[in-house]
């Protein structure tokens, strides 16, 4: 009698192995910290790892179906709030990244970039149509964490973030897709699992069609005004100031004291975000358009 050649059936595949344990493992951090468990708030910057390494070790439908599994037992372990918690933070993310970046033969990390500053949008919209006043909910949420810290803000202080706190989830959004999907291409690599070789971080860019975007969600908010339309524009300028970053990594490339100039460069970031900021999406837009506008090598 013929050996069955695949005798483990839809389990004995690795794909479908590495779906089922990437799901799982990344379903119980995610119920880790909605639970409120010790550690839970840092585990919570790794949920989207085991997802991220599924994908770029097998593909973008292993992702998928590890997102599937993820979205099951967060489901049945917390409830219909924590499952589109789970899918609107890291599921749906992971999988249109992942769907965008592996592609034949390459990686392409141009779409991948957009969908930073796109699906945060997207979720903010949604979350603007179906609550009746999101920037008094954000208000009174900033409110209540800082009756919980114990903390006296000036008068008009609480207001100013309220304005900005949807644009400070976006941009934690982004580096938590960004740091995550990095630390996995860099374990499956490492491995010998990567399906691609990691595209060069300084040689980024965006597509020539999300420019406007940013000019739209200004254009919004001159209009309409508050909390929601401030930081829809906010959060469109992300990948423009994630290019930015990436183009002081391409500039110091081969320099000697590299790491030197960049620790001091990330120690800025740090205490001066609002003045360093704008100064590298300033930085972005300009190395975007220069490079745009350069022939092509030859």
């Amino acid at each position: 009698m013929a050996q069955s050649a695949n005798p483990g059936g839809a389990f004995g595949q690795p794909g479908a192995l590495a779906a089922g344990a990437a799901g799982l493992c990344s379903a119980v951090l995610a119920l880790w910290a909605m639970r409120g468990m010790p550690l839970g708030g840092l585990l919570l910057w790794v949920t989207p790892l085991p997802l991220f390494a599924a994908g770029l070790a097998f593909g973008a439908r292993t992702a998928i179906l590890a997102i599937a599994i993820a979205a099951i037992a967060v489901l049945f372990g917390s409830s219909m709030i924590g499952l589109a918690v789970f899918l609107a933070v890291f599921g749906v993310p992971v999988a249109l990244i992942t769907g965008t970046a592996v592609q034949a033969g390459r990686m392409d990390l141009s779409l991948p970039l957009a969908i930073l500053g796109i699906w945060p949008v997207v979720v903010l919209g949604l979350l603007a149509a179906s609550v009746s006043d999101l920037e008094g909910e954000m208000r009174a949420a900033v409110e209540m964490g800082v009756r919980r810290m114990g903390v006296a803000l000036p008068e008009g202080m609480v207001g100013q973030i309220a304005q900005v706190k949807a644009a400070a989830a976006g941009f934690w959004m982004a580096l938590l897709m960004v740091g995550n999907g990095a630390a996995a291409q860099n374990l499956v690599t490492r491995q010998g699992l990567a399906l691609h070789a990691t595209p060069p971080a300084e040689d980024l860019r965006l597509p020539g069609w999300y420019l406007p975007l940013p000019l739209v969600g200004l254009a919004l908010w001159t209009v309409v005004g508050g909390a929601v339309a401030l930081s829809a524009m906010l959060i469109l300028l992300v990948p423009v100031f994630l290019l930015g970053v990436a183009s002081i990594h391409r500039l110091l490339r081969g320099r000697p004291g590299r790491l030197a100039f960049l620790i001091g460069f990330y120690m800025l970031m740090l205490l001066f975000l609002q003045i360093m900021a704008p100064l590298m999406v300033g930085v972005g837009l300009y190395d975007q358009i220069r490079r745009r506008a350069m022939p092509p090598q030859t």
